[in-house]
């Protein structure tokens, strides 16, 4: 079977919704063309000058990778820098760059929720759920339809709340309305005022599915014009967002917890304070996440796992945690095996996939 680039990218859109991405990334297609035919992906950390000479060795036409390689807007190609011949030489080679970045941070199937499932956490749970995600939803339809709509909004994504789905509320009122020239009503007569027993309905939704959702709930509506109201909420998104605590089988001291980081993980050096002589709970924020120590703390972690933590920030949470700084290039690694399970499992019958052995930037010696 023949499959797109664009196939590609929205079998990962379909698992890391690039809306979701936050304002200052820069995750999706950065070069190429949606409509190519896919030839082969290469699975990579970052886009590097190494990664697209091995793909052009091996006849593949699109590289994903975790970071973006443009943050800023490009305003020549001259080759004075890495950025701009890669982006020449993707060009040149007819090769598609993307990126899937903040959106696979934020998902319990991406970054933090892998390195979790590795040290073999149970109860895993988002530690710094995500603020403005949710909207309600609220329309107004005949209950005679009102299951039907909740139905098409469920499966829209709407209406999942933990382990839940089809989690909506109804209440029965009156609804009227009056017909005017053009309209073609499902009930009552033109110009004439029209009374008819209505439900309420309200269901969650997350704000990038809005307008998914909107359109399901149109489509499986009786009328014409159906009324739709959406509120944003601010009710954290107790799925989405970045990092995740989680509880180990059976408690383990410091020497054992960190073994088990470097067997698990692959790391070759970890930086640690707070030593603590029980570690059971432990959260985990991949890349950057110094800024979550304070949300560590409150989860009641014994330990949290991260990367680019500085030295001050790192002695001031060892009074009440254990910091484990495991290296930004190690704790996002398994983004190539996630992305290329997805997309193994998205496109069935696509074997042309692999992933890039490239080296960590950083050497410790």
């Amino acid at each position: 079977m023949t499959y797109t680039i664009g196939d590609a990218i929205a079998a990962l859109d379909s698992v890391f919704p690039l809306a979701t991405q936050d304002g200052w990334d820069n995750s999706g297609l950065l070069v190429g063309d949606t409509r190519a035919e896919l030839k082969g992906v290469l699975f990579a950390v970052d886009i590097t000058e190494e990664a697209v000479s091995e793909a052009v060795a091996k006849g593949h036409n699109l590289i994903v990778a975790h970071h973006p390689l443009m943050f800023r807007g490009l305003k020549r190609l001259t080759g004075r820098n890495a950025e701009q011949r890669i982006v020449a030489a993707a060009i040149r080679h007819d090769i598609a760059l993307a990126a899937f970045h903040t959106p696979a941070d934020k998902h319990l199937r991406g970054t933090s929720g892998t390195i979790g499932r590795a040290i073999g956490l149970k109860e895993i749970a988002v530690l710094a759920p995500e603020r403005d995600a949710l909207c309600k939803v609220v329309v107004f339809v005949p209950t005679s339809h009102a299951e039907a709509v909740v139905d098409a909004m469920s499966a829209a994504g709407a209406g999942h709340i933990g382990n839940y789905s089809h989690c909506a509320w109804q209440t029965e009122g009156d609804g009227q309305f009056r017909a005017e020239d053009g309209a073609q009503p499902y009930v009552g007569q033109l110009g004439t005022t029209h009374h008819e027993t209505e439900s309420r309905v309200e269901i969650i939704c997350p704000r990038h599915l809005a307008a998914r959702v909107m359109k399901a709930a149109t489509d499986a509506h009786p009328y014409e014009e159906p009324a739709i109201d959406i509120t944003p909420l601010a009710n954290r998104h107790q799925t989405f967002g970045y990092g995740v605590v989680g509880n180990l089988p059976k408690e383990l001291n410091a020497k054992e917890f960190l073994a088990l980081l470097k067997e698990r993980i692959g790391c070759d050096c970890i930086r640690f304070a707070g030593e603590r002589e029980a570690i059971r709970r432990v959260a985990i924020c991949t890349g950057s996440g110094s800024e979550l120590v304070g949300d560590a703390i409150g989860s009641g972690a014994d330990a949290y796992v991260t990367a680019d933590m500085k030295y001050h920030q790192m002695s001031d949470a060892a009074q009440e945690i254990m910091v484990a700084d495991i290296g930004h290039f190690e704790s996002e690694s398994v983004t190539k095996q996630i992305f290329k399970d997805i997309v193994k499992e998205k496109l069935p019958n696509f074997a042309h996939y692999e992933t890039y052995e490239g080296a960590n930037p950083i050497k410790y010696y």
